[in-house]
């Protein structure tokens, strides 16, 4: 029984002498007394590694290395103190989710946070603590009895109170047939005495620079039980102890308190075995930081080459720079990858960059940082699966669960079963399915229309085979998880709920695809990816057992189950062991426990991260935590004095290698923000003003690409042929504008051709440099596949031909189109608009009820009947979803009501009256009007199809005139523009049609009159001061004014507003300002002659033929038109498809043209002559 202390500073052989020690032991009495090696977790199995395999060791058997939790489980199996069940990290966080849910009510400042995510894992994280530091409830009685006598802050004693309550309810659950991880130690410090082995053994404890109040308890009884206790400490002087500031403060501290332990129990301390020569650097660069690291005033030497420093313009560039040097260590200077370390903070930051970058440079890497389980696919099938019947099936849980591949048969066809899975997302997505819908009886039925197109389309044969492959995966997900809701709805009992899922599970062969998948990843070389299925369904057996172990017999709701499983599941890691011995190791510097280091690589070394910016004190605050020790009650260090130990931490990672230190860190961070180095950059090599322990350490300028450095070399960055490659392209880019490659370009182009495996490489990623963006025209047998014999179109596509032509072809051609969605589309509402008035006319016909006479109440009726009529059958019954958009019903029927008050209006003076209203043209039967025929090249031809939504007409001294309206759900002008260059060809094709087709409605021949845009909205109104019923509603008139454009003829637009026969002016609902005279002002008006209104219609007939030849020739260029500030690809869906770039030289808009209207007039004029 007796207590050894070894110390020394880093690099002094503390740990190889033990080991050695050890080792002769081993050699000398293979079978003599025990030996434990006591270690931190995360140097377990590099200790029991250097153990066996440093010192030609072919196995350890009296020999053991564990942690503290190890020993327990090895004495009390001895002793019997083992017959407790374990409450493992997931169910410890289980049962304090469950505790907190039923003590809500007693507490007074954690009743509003008891039920929020997060919040659990915080009391967990002081439970913990306070097991760790002997607080128990009875303690925290005491505590908070202290607390209100020496009138501590209400809050901390409502805090320590509530604390107390729940930690109570922990005690009183465990009672004595549970433990925590934590809960053995007391167990474990009661029975050492008992062990027989542990009388005999020897004890060597490694790693710690200080213990918790629990460990220390254990050490003091391993010291009063065993042979002999060593313990290894790094310090340099023992009276640091008194300098909290000192390096080595901690460490001091702990050598203190353990031989004040020593003294209490009577143990005898040995003399004490300080080494204080380094061995482990060959550099003395390296030797010279770790011996004057802690000096007030630096003693500076002029480095010899072992320390670099990377400056990096951001964290990418950072990685990128390290990769490279690894590379270089690796392949050029004879390193191993496992003689390197890469030391860093900010793991959610920098992990995702390193296993990306590292990847690109074929380096291999192993992380000790844990992964967490939730993605995991039975993990996420778990969660989702409950969360499907608590939430009524709704879209994001029933496809997270099918998205794990394990509703899908064994062994069938991943990627086979994903499309169609991926197909019954899309189904789901554009029908809104959710809840008892995936419960009809009735077969789902699939066919793509829009708006208000259901009876029109007839079901293709193609839709016909979607729908039965639907329905087939649909029977397959809905039936298990059917059966799993039959049986949750009977679960009274938390064990019903783990039964039910566990059924679900089985049912589903879920272990069975488990394995498939780990054979797969095996298959492809990833054992690491291979081993997380095992360890997913192992630790998800463990979470139901634990769960039934404690809340199997209490009743529960399954909402309640659900988010106590919850809990637990999100507690899963993966545990990872090194698949190979050769690899880079990379760890955090606050867990680094690592030896035989050669080269270590210190990133994201800026301000704030070393050392750290503590934001967040935890649930207990410093202050609170002082109070705490005011009262006599040790807890774990405050922030104050984790900043302390920042220092001891870097200088533990900086004196880690033996040969080579890096340090690097990025001046910016992604989003371009500015980053401070750190302040031990300038501690380490100094600045301008002063000086550092090294002086002429350079600081290397790392960008991402190399074109970044002007006249710089490049060759440091051309390691790996892939990254070099990229590095490549950015240069041939670059000497297409300014300069001829450079010799090591020429060069390693030239490798790149002479290579066959790169070569191929090499001609796929150079050909969008070498090649302009530009897609072939389409041949002819091509053209005739895609669009058929007789071309069919509509104004719309050839408005999209006019835009783009490739947009055409990837709409009209591929058939692409973005994922539909269950929402009210804007053209959607304008088609119920269209419908709603249409109806309200033929339901005023049926009636004989004339619109100039229609009363307020009429109105509101005939636009409520309306929607009322169209929404059974409008969008998958959208409008009957939701309260929100039964909500939106009612706003629609108060626009067409405020749409048809302003139509009655327009007629009560206007002598126009409706003669067709969705007036239908094309080449099909069911058409009101024949197609508008186009002459093609060739010979061919091309009907043009549509709907006009209405077509006036008035008679005047026994003519007849026609005009088009066309009603707009957004507020929309006839821009000339636009028309000269085949983007607005709408209305001008309606008339067209109308005048073509005039028989068919009136005797005789008939005059154009014009073309309006009627906006359907219900306006907002800006009130600057009060107005009457009457003023109010002749404001919102004015809001109704149509736009569009109108024949030069004073008749006819006096017969559209025949109040301009009464006054002049500004007509109050078209586009007209008429003169004293009785003629139209030409500039204040939008009027044409009639001539050039019928040149208009020319005009545009010539543009579906141009459109037509061109889609007909295989047109599919991808030249999209700017004009002014609008553009081709403003609204466009395909872009990420043409990949346009108009900041590539090489690429460009079409540049329209402007003009002003009358300039355009002319323009056609001359053209159609």
């Amino acid at each position: 029984m007796t207590l050894r202390i070894v110390s020394g500073r880093s690099g002094t052989g503390k740990s190889t002498f033990i080991h050695q020690e050890i080792v002769e032991q081993l050699k000398s009495e293979p079978l003599g007394h025990p030996i434990f090696v006591i270690v931190p977790d995360q140097m377990s199995y590099s200790t029991e590694y250097e153990l066996t395999n440093k010192h030609g060791l072919q196995g350890l058997i009296r020999a053991q290395v564990m942690t503290f939790k190890r020993l327990a489980w090895l004495v009390l199996q001895e002793t019997g103190g083992i017959a407790r069940k374990e409450v493992n990290g997931y169910g410890y966080r289980m049962l304090i989710r469950k505790l907190l849910e039923e003590q809500k009510s007693e507490f007074s400042l954690f009743r509003q946070a008891a039920g929020k995510r997060g919040f659990t894992e915080e009391i967990e994280t002081l439970l913990r603590e306070f097991s760790r530091y002997s607080v128990n409830s009875s303690v925290l009685a005491e505590v908070s009895a202290s607390l209100q006598a020496i009138d501590a802050p209400n809050t901390l004693q409502a805090k320590t109170n509530d604390l107390q309550v729940v930690l109570q309810a922990l005690e009183e659950r465990l009672g004595t047939t549970y433990v925590d991880s934590e809960g053995y130690y007391p167990i474990l410090t009661e029975q050492l005495k008992y062990s027989e082995t542990m009388k005999q053994a020897s004890i060597y404890i490694d790693g710690f620079t200080a213990f918790t109040v629990r460990e220390l308890e254990l050490v003091k009884e391993l010291l009063k039980v065993t042979k002999q206790v060593t313990v290894v400490l790094p310090f340099d002087h023992i009276e640091e102890v008194y300098d909290e500031q000192s390096l080595f403060h901690e460490a001091a501290s702990t050598n203190q308190r353990l031989h004040d332990i020593a003294h209490e129990e009577g143990i005898e301390v040995e003399a004490p075995l300080h080494f204080y020569n380094t061995y482990r650097f060959q550099s003395d660069d390296l030797q010279h930081m770790e011996a004057r690291f802690a000096d007030m005033v630096p003693q500076t030497k002029e480095t010899s080459g072992d320390v670099t420093v990377f400056e990096a313009s951001n964290r990418r560039a950072e990685i990128h720079a390290i990769a490279r040097e690894i590379t270089k260590l690796t392949k050029e200077m004879g390193y191993r990858y496992q003689d390197i370390v890469l030391l860093y903070r900010q793991a959610e930051v920098y992990d995702p960059l390193i296993s990306t970058i590292f990847q690109q440079y074929e380096i291999p890497i192993f992380t000790n940082s844990k992964k967490t389980m939730l993605h995991h696919p039975l993990i996420e099938l778990s969660r989702s699966a409950l969360e499907i019947i608590t939430s009524n099936w709704k879209y994001e849980p029933v496809f997270r669960s099918v998205k794990t591949d394990l509703f899908f048969p064994l062994h069938a066809e991943l990627n086979v079963w994903r499309e169609r899975a991926d197909r019954l997302e899309n189904y789901c997505l554009a029908q809104g399915v959710f809840g008892e819908r995936w419960f009809e009886e009735a077969r789902w039925f699939f066919k793509k229309y829009r708006g208000l197109e259901f009876h029109s389309r007839v079901q293709t044969d193609e839709e016909r085979a979607m729908q039965a492959e639907i329905e087939a995966i649909r029977d397959e997900i809905r039936q298990p998880l059917k059966l799993l809701q039959d049986k949750l709805e009977v679960a009274t009992t938390g064990r019903d709920v783990a039964t039910a899922l566990f059924e679900l599970v089985e049912s589903l062969n879920v272990f069975e695809k488990l394995q498939a998948m780990k054979d797969r990843e095996l298959d492809r070389g990833d054992a690491l990816a291979a081993s997380e299925h095992d360890q997913a369904w192992k630790e998800w057996i463990a979470v139901l057992d634990q769960f039934v172990y404690m809340f199997g017999e209490q009743e529960m709701s399954v909402e309640e189950a659900a988010k106590i499983l919850d809990e637990g599941f999100d507690t899963l890691e993966f545990s990872r062991i090194p698949p190979t011995l050769d690899e880079v190791m990379v760890a955090t510097v606050d867990l680094a426990r690592l030896s035989d280091i050669k080269v270590a690589f210190v990133l994201g070394m800026n301000d704030g991260v070393y050392p750290t910016r503590i934001d967040y004190e935890g649930l207990l605050s410093d202050t609170e935590r002082e109070w705490f020790g005011q009262i006599g009650y040790e807890l774990a260090p405050t922030s104050k004095n984790r900043l302390l130990q920042e220092n001891f931490l870097l200088y533990r990672a900086l004196t880690t290698p033996s040969d080579k230190l890096y340090m690097s860190y990025p001046t910016a961070d992604e989003e371009g923000k500015a980053l401070l180095s750190s302040l031990y950059i300038k501690k380490i090599i100094g600045n301008d003003k002063t000086a550092g322990l090294l002086s002429g350490v350079e600081v290397e300028r790392v960008v991402i690409d190399p074109i970044e450095l002007l006249d710089e070399s490049a060759l440091p960055y051309l390691r790996h042929p892939r990254t070099a490659l990229a590095h490549l392209m950015v240069q041939k880019r670059q000497a297409e504008h300014s300069r001829e490659l450079a010799p090591e370009w020429l060069a390693l182009q030239k490798y790149y051709k002479q290579d066959p495996y790169w070569a191929l490489i090499y001609d796929r990623v150079l050909h969008p440099i070498t090649h302009k963006n530009e897609a072939e025209p389409l041949e002819n047998y091509i053209t005739q596949e895609l669009y058929g014999q007789k071309l069919t179109s509509s104004v719309s596509r050839i408005e999209k031909y006019f835009r783009c032509p490739f947009s055409h072809f990837t709409t009209y051609g591929l058939h692409l189109e973005e994922r539909a969605e269950y929402r009210l589309e804007t053209f959607a509402m304008g088609d119920l608009f269209h419908e709603a008035l249409k109806w309200i006319t033929e339901e005023t016909h049926r009636l004989q009820l004339s619109w100039i006479r229609l009363t307020q109440q009429q109105i509101k009726q005939l636009a409520r009947q309306a929607v009322e009529q169209i929404v059974p059958v409008f969008s998958h019954q959208i409008l009957l979803s939701s309260a929100r958009y039964r909500y939106i019903q009612r706003k629609l029927i108060r626009i067409v009501e405020r749409t048809m008050t302003a139509l009655t209006q327009h007629a009560n003076v206007s002598h126009f009256k409706p003669i067709a209203i969705e007036a239908s043209f094309g080449p099909g039967q069911n058409e009101q009007l024949p197609p508008l025929e186009i002459d093609l090249t060739g010979g061919k031809k091309m009907f043009m199809r549509g709907r006009i939504d209405r077509v006036d007409s008035a008679s005047i001294d026994d003519r007849s005139y026609l005009r088009i309206v066309d009603y707009k759900s957004s507020a929309r002008d006839l821009d000339l523009n636009e028309v000269y260059h085949g983007l607005s060809l709408q209305v001008l094709t309606y008339l067209d049609v109308a005048m073509e087709n005039s028989s068919y409605w009136l005797p005789g021949e008939a005059e154009p009159a014009g073309v309006l845009y009627v906006h359907v909205h219900n306006p907002m109104l800006k009130l600057d001061k009060d107005l009457s019923d009457s003023e109010i509603e002749e404001d919102r008139l004015k809001q109704y004014k149509m736009k569009g454009l109108l024949s030069e003829n004073a008749e006819a637009i006096l017969s559209m507003d025949e109040q301009l026969e009464e006054s002049s002016g500004h007509s109050k609902i078209i586009p007209v300002y008429m003169k004293k005279d009785g003629t139209p002002s030409e500039s204040q008006s939008r009027i044409v002659p009639v001539n050039d209104m019928k040149n208009l219609q020319h005009f545009v007939r010539r543009k579906h033929q141009e459109a037509g030849n061109g889609i007909l020739a295989g047109d599919t260029s991808i030249s999209p038109y700017k004009l002014k500030t609008k553009t081709a690809c403003d609204y466009c869906q395909f872009t990420a498809v043409c990949q346009f770039d108009p900041s590539d030289g090489k690429q460009s808009y079409r540049q329209l043209q402007q003009a002003k209207p009358n300039d355009i007039v002319e323009k056609i004029r001359k053209e159609m002559k």
